[in-house]
């Protein structure tokens, strides 16, 4: 169905007589060409019944001979191209009726010719070159207003597929080859248009090393490529002659270094050699080595090549391999013998694919070779690297638990709240897994007020009893050890374990209201006890990030930290409180924390490795 309404809108470039001979009844003459996305086409439109009536194979009929005045035999040659190309385009062969209606256009440039050529060229997905003809199409001919319009929005699609890139800084004369196409010499006279997508820029000139890039382009965009080249510093000389004596140009790694006989100086190493001559005459890829300081002469014979073959690789920068000769990376387009050829691509870090390729006579193939990644090559090995993070953390814990946390009857407890900051250093393997050592430090505070107390006069067994309010602050360094497991680029997760030491130190500031054993009231002033606090901690954390430079990721994050006490800090009864009429009392040596203590703290996480 494709096909046909392919066919039909090429039909409908050439002119209306042709559209009514050719088409089926559903067919709609003059619609404007459409881009293979379309689905539908636009309302029938009837013949102007008025005009005088045309042989639908004559020359005028199919858009042929209108602009340009030339011999009846030119004309005629150019039809019967042009219809040919109408008949391969029929029978769904897209590549042999470009080739036709090129010929055609070449021969009388009509403006039939140049539009079904920039058609079939968008079908083709060679869009740069149907943005080419489709510009050329208005700048040369002079179309209906419905015409123009459908092709200027055909221009408006594809400039969105076609990107450009723009060479700068190569050596004058130096041969530009993009995607295994000869674009010219620099300069060039405009940035070079190619399709969007992946290729692979070469720059040649004799006596300097070839520079070579691969680019990826954007549709509507214009990547710089700054094509500075260097001088050989070793290289040999190669010569080419064609064995039969014949003139034919030299092309060396795809790029025309001369014609026969040729010598030039190239750097050092395997090179691909191939000759083209006029029409399909020329020698399919040869290796030729070149040795230091050494003449390598190679006898190449040229011959009838009536087949061509196109090889897209995936990764674009693949290179293949064409009857065991390195023609290069990237895209490669030549003209082979027909029968069977082996083709084979190769990139590090992929599995080798290859494929057996029969040749017809004047068939033009194309072989798209896409490489699984080999899992297990080098260079997909992550090397080792060390990093370094800190991070800074908001403490949130229920209860630093203890007889001080404890609360029943109407006192009032707050939540402990606090911060934290680490710093920490891991070697990583290039599994993710790391093993490290952090430190840090953290401070948290909670409120008791109101809650069960007892004061102890000196000398007397019954204590006062009251209520008392506490102040608590716990404050140390901590030191461990960590393992942890990093996984991810763009948006990097780790996961880590920490296990080590907090050696620290709680205050408990505390005051009370208590009754003395004569029934009044006593109010014990503040004081403070300072105790030692030692923890074995753990603290299991996650995180999720982004990583914004070549080296940096920011993350955010909660850990989770545990501490168990082997003895937990408690209240030191040396402190003598007054007791008014009770003298002189003291609180008990009761803990002022707990001996399991959970904390939780989300925080951010700046990294770097290196």
């Amino acid at each position: 169905m494709r096909r046909r309404r392919l066919f039909s809108l090429i039909a409908m470039a050439a002119g209306p007589s042709i559209a009514l001979a050719s088409l089926p009844a559903h067919a709609q003459p003059g619609a404007p060409p459409a881009p293979p996305p379309r689905e539908a086409n636009p309302a029938p439109a009837a013949p102007d019944e008025a005009a005088p009536a045309q042989d639908p194979a004559s020359p005028r009929a199919l858009g042929l001979g209108e602009e340009v005045p030339v011999s009846e035999a030119v004309r005629q040659e150019a039809l019967q191209h042009f219809k040919k190309g109408l008949d391969l385009l029929q029978q769904g062969a897209l590549a042999p009726s470009l080739a036709e209606f090129m010929v055609s256009r070449k021969m009388f440039p009509t403006r039939a010719a140049t539009r079904n050529t920039a058609i079939v060229l968008r079908e083709l997905r060679r869009y740069d070159e149907a943005l080419d003809m489709f510009e050329a199409f208005l700048r040369d001919f002079n179309a209906s207003a419905a015409e123009r319009t459908a092709v200027q929005r055909d221009i408006a699609e594809l400039r969105a597929r076609v990107g450009t890139i723009d060479v700068t800084g190569a050596e004058p004369g130096a041969s530009i080859v993009v995607s295994g196409e000869d674009r010219g010499q620099y300069p060039p006279f405009k940035p070079i248009r190619v399709p969007a997508g992946a290729h692979v820029i070469r720059v040649f000139k004799e006596g300097f090393e070839p520079f070579e890039r691969r680019v990826d382009v954007a549709g509507g965009q214009t990547v710089p490529v700054q094509a500075t080249l260097r001088r050989l510093l070793r290289s040999g000389r190669l010569r080419v002659v064609e064995g039969t004596g014949r003139t034919a140009d030299v092309l060396v790694d795809n790029v025309v270094v001369g014609r026969t006989p040729w010598i030039g100086t190239l750097s050092v190493g395997n090179h691909m050699v191939t000759l083209r001559g006029e029409g399909k005459l020329g020698s399919q890829p040869t290796a030729a080595p070149v040795r230091p300081q050494e003449l390598t002469t190679l006898s190449l014979l040229a011959e009838e090549l009536d087949a061509s073959l196109r090889v897209n690789p995936t990764p674009p920068g693949a290179s293949v391999w064409i009857n065991s000769v390195n023609v290069g990376n990237g895209v490669w387009l030549g003209r082979l013998k027909k029968g069977q050829h082996h083709v084979e691509v190769k990139a590090d870090g992929f599995v080798t694919g290859a494929r057996d390729v029969t040749l017809d006579s004047g068939e033009r193939e194309v072989v798209t070779l896409q490489l699984e990644r080999d899992e297990d090559a080098p260079i997909w090995r992550i090397p080792p690297k060390i990093a370094l993070d800190v991070s800074a953390s908001f403490l949130l814990a229920p209860t630093l638990g203890g007889d001080v946390a404890g609360c029943s009857g109407g006192c009032a407890r707050s939540i402990a709240l606090g911060s934290a900051a680490f710093l920490h250093g891991a070697y990583e393997l290039g599994s993710g897994l790391g093993f490290g050592v952090e430190v840090g430090g953290l401070m948290a505070f909670q409120g008791v007020e109101g809650r069960d107390a007892e004061l102890y006069p000196v000398g007397v067994s019954d204590p006062d009893r009251g209520s008392a309010d506490d102040d608590l602050r716990l404050s140390g360094a901590l030191f461990g050890a960590t393992v942890g497991y990093h996984v991810g680029q763009r948006f990097p997760f780790q996961f880590l374990l920490g296990a080590g030491v907090l050696v620290g130190q709680v205050r408990d500031e505390r005051s009370g209201k208590f009754t003395a054993r004569d029934g009044s009231t006593l109010y014990a002033e503040p004081a403070a006890a300072f105790s030692s606090a030692t923890y074995l901690f753990l603290d299991p954390e996650v995180r999720i990030g982004a990583r914004f430079a070549e080296h940096f990721e920011i993350s955010a994050g909660a850990k989770l930290l545990v501490l168990i006490a082997p003895e937990p800090p408690k209240w030191d009864s040396t402190i003598e409180i007054p007791a008014s009429t009770d003298g002189i009392g003291t609180y008990r040596s009761d803990p002022v924390m707990g001996d399991l203590v959970f904390m939780i703290a989300p925080g951010v996480n700046l990294r770097y490795d290196f």
